[in-house]
């Protein structure tokens, strides 16, 4: 999900619009106008970025976008799609074995997580990686995967990172839908080359999201969500050939192994904290927590910066203190 209010605002608004044609009598016509807004890529307008707020996010953009080491990288995808990342060398002169990728939310791009791919960078001395998920960016797909086929693509970045470093250690970073993304990644077979997953304002499941907003409405439509969201998940079997139902970041972190830290905002309200405490409490794997007060979608790095990578550092440094090392300092064998 976007961490912008504006797409919170146009979703309420179209979704009171499917409930009236729900309540009409056209629930699978509302349910095909649900798939058409939530589940066909869209182009965000970076332009609209001008709140105090957004700069962060603004200056992560521009230092990816005019980074000189900046190279593009792509490939297939098991369904043959041509993803596309953009990847950042470590700026150690003798390289790094340490790597970051970096993982986006909806309808934005890999650029938006390039104020958290240039602290891993520039702090730490790692190597980033930042993919654009199917049908975002650069990257080829018809509709919109929740994570649910993004998990595999992001199987495919790990192993382009071991083609080219069989020694690396690989730290999976992301952001609301990119959370869910590199959560469901943990649940399946990793090489042991991935030692920590960080999920930040992710969700329980795809339809508990949906569901979550849609009765959030102030104007609640006449035909519940309960009736309207498996009309959603047959249409997206049909239309995007997988069932919505499995995008559960929720089944995954019981399968997973990977060590995980929980980020979530107080006051996040489009993916409210209980999904948090949801996802933590199911993890299987060894785990660590942090709510910042005041903070709302994906704005915790925002709102306690300092308190946000403390924690992401205390959190590496007992997974493992090699990941921790600064730039510059770094060992390699």
């Amino acid at each position: 999900m976007s961490k912008r209010r504006g797409d919170k605002v146009k979703l309420i608004g179209f979704l009171a619009k499917m409930g009236a044609c729900a309540g009409a009598g056209a629930m699978v016509g509302a349910a095909n106008y649900f798939y058409e807004f939530s589940m066909k890529p869209v182009k965000r307008d970076t332009s609209v970025d001008t709140k105090p707020e957004e700069q962060p996010y603004v200056k992560g953009r521009r230092w990816m976008n005019e980074h000189p080491e900046r190279t593009d990288w792509f490939e297939m995808s098991e369904d043959d799609l041509r993803i596309h990342a953009n990847f950042i060398p470590s700026p150690n002169p003798d390289g790094d074995h340490r790597y970051a990728i970096c993982v986006h939310g909806y309808s934005d791009t890999s650029e938006s997580v390039g104020q958290y791919a240039q602290v891993y960078r520039d702090k730490y001395g790692m190597n980033v990686l930042m993919p654009d998920l199917r049908g975002h960016g650069r990257s080829e797909g018809t509709y919109v995967g929740y994570g649910y086929h993004d998990r595999l693509d992001m199987i495919v970045w790990i192993d382009r990172i071991l083609r080219r470093d069989p020694k690396a250690m690989i730290i999976l970073h992301g952001i609301s839908m990119g959370a869910a993304t590199v959560m469901m990644t943990t649940g399946e077979q990793l090489p042991s080359n991935v030692k920590a997953c960080i999920e930040d304002a992710g969700y329980s499941t795809a339809l508990e999201e949906f569901a979550q907003v849609y009765n959030s409405l102030e104007e609640k439509p006449p035909v519940s969500a309960d009736v309207l969201l498996p009309l959603l998940r047959g249409i997206a079997r049909f239309r995007a050939g997988y069932d919505l139902g499995k995008a559960s970041p929720y089944e995954a972190v019981q399968r997973s192994k990977t060590p995980t830290l929980f980020i979530h905002g107080e006051e996040d309200s489009f993916i409210p904290c209980w999904m948090m405490n949801k996802l933590f409490e199911a993890a299987a794997c060894e785990k660590m927590s942090m709510l910042v007060p005041g903070a709302e979608h994906v704005m915790s790095v925002v709102a306690d910066p300092e308190g946000y990578w403390n924690k992401v550092d205390c959190f590496l440094h007992q997974v493992d203190p090699a990941l921790v090392v600064k730039a510059g300092a770094a060992e390699v064998s």
